[in-house]
């Protein structure tokens, strides 16, 4: 437990930086929101530094205006251009974020500065100067682990490049009173950084995925086979979810016309993912990007949630799918390494099922084994989803650790 300092007694005041904050944000930037009204209606003064909607490459954004209150919270908007897919755009964009965050510190003189980790090392390595130069609280706030995980994506393969961006990292881990991770396989990760066990580490997880501005709508973008097994994979289709293995299950049970899988989302494989479907006949369909709400209910749908993550990915980063299926009492299929926390958890609170990660012929045959058995295994893991999600992952659960925080108490992981 970390001492409280004489302003965590009343009302602080807060800059906190995302990159994506509103409208047109991932999904966990509406999560950083969440956290930034709750830490106004508890009375603190809290001011957002962040840019212009740019979030969806292909998206025509509306433009905000540069000075803004949301929920609150006085939001400063930096124009910066999309930089998807664009490398010298985004360390220019970075290195402005950067100089902005330093430059509003000194304006603003807060008492505690929060970052998290978009854009990833330059951004925690300037807010942890910018608490530095005005004494203020330094909140490191690590989504993902970075560059770990940029090692794994090949973004940041070159050794020299790694090496030294982990020292910087490292140095904005140092600072940080505490580093927020999301699991204690993240936090197994950073203490194994040399001079880890330095390091203040607290662990708060995401909640539950708050729903948006979208009108609501009774009807499913998908029909479900009342009589068959639906499972469902909803979120960004990207290279490190490692879908590829869902397409070789999928294509092993083509003649299984009640085993159903289900992606929804956008994302870099996805085009990739349809072609492969295309070829094989895989009993797979595609289904856009949804509204939250949408999403929620397809969810609730579903026989089974499909987490996939490609080896090593989940010590420097955690599914935040995971807690909205839950919520929706969607159980588990996990295909993730078996020692990790989400494997365990899995298992331990009987939620769902584990596979183990990239194994086609395992996924075949545990979807064949569920989908010839009585749907009783189904229902109890489905209301035991519910509890885990409503004793672990409600919103206000988990609010409860960041009013903590902010007032300088937490555990130490």
């Amino acid at each position: 437990m970390t001492g409280a300092s004489a302003s965590s007694q009343r009302g602080q005041k807060v800059l906190a930086i995302h990159r994506f904050y509103w409208p047109d944000t991932p999904p966990y930037a509406s999560m950083l929101r969440q956290i930034v009204a709750h830490w106004h209606r508890q009375g603190h003064t809290v001011d957002v530094l962040s840019s212009q909607p740019s979030y969806k490459k292909h998206v025509a954004h509306e433009s905000r205006p540069a000075l803004e209150n949301v929920d609150g919270a006085n939001v400063r908007r930096l124009s910066l251009p999309n930089e998807t897919g664009r490398p010298m755009v985004r360390i220019l964009n970075a290195l402005r974020l950067g100089w902005s965050i330093v430059w509003q510190a000194l304006r603003g003189r807060y008492d505690v500065i929060m970052i998290s980790t978009s854009p990833p090392v330059v951004g925690g390595v300037c807010a942890a100067i910018a608490a530095r130069l005005t004494k203020a609280r330094f909140v490191y706030h690590c989504m993902d682990i970075h560059p770990e995980v940029g090692r794994v994506s090949g973004e940041f393969s070159r050794p020299t490049v790694f090496a030294g961006l982990r020292r910087l990292d490292m140095w904005a881990c140092k600072c940080a009173d505490p580093v927020v991770v999301l699991s204690t396989d993240m936090a197994k990760t950073l203490r194994a950084r040399p001079g880890g066990e330095q390091l203040r580490l607290a662990i708060i997880n995401n909640f539950n995925l708050p729903d948006d501005d979208a009108p609501a709508t009774s009807a499913l973008p998908v029909d479900m086979n009342p009589d068959g097994l639906n499972v469902l994979f909803a979120g960004n289709v990207g290279r490190f979810q490692g879908l590829d293995v869902v397409v070789d299950a999928m294509t092993l049970l083509k003649e299984r016309a009640d085993i159903r899988f289900v992606i929804m989302g956008d994302g870099a494989a996805k085009s990739d993912l349809q072609r492969r479907v295309a070829q094989t006949g895989a009993n797979i369909e595609f289904v856009p990007h949804q509204p939250v709400a949408v999403a929620k209910a397809v969810m609730a749908a579903a026989c089974l949630g499909f987490v996939s993550l490609m080896p090593e990915v989940i010590r420097y980063a955690y599914p935040s799918k995971t807690m909205t299926y839950l919520s929706q009492g969607c159980p588990l299929l996990v295909a993730v390494e078996e020692g990790s926390e989400l494997a365990r958890s899995v298992v331990a609170d009987d939620t769902g099922f584990h596979v183990p990660t990239g194994d086609a012929t395992a996924l075949a045959a545990l979807l064949e084994y569920i989908a010839d058995q009585p749907r009783d295994d189904i229902r109890i893991k489905s209301a035991n989803a519910h509890a885990k999600a409503a004793r672990e992952y409600d919103q206000s659960v988990v609010m409860a650790h960041w009013t903590d925080l902010l007032a300088g108490k937490w555990g130490a992981a």
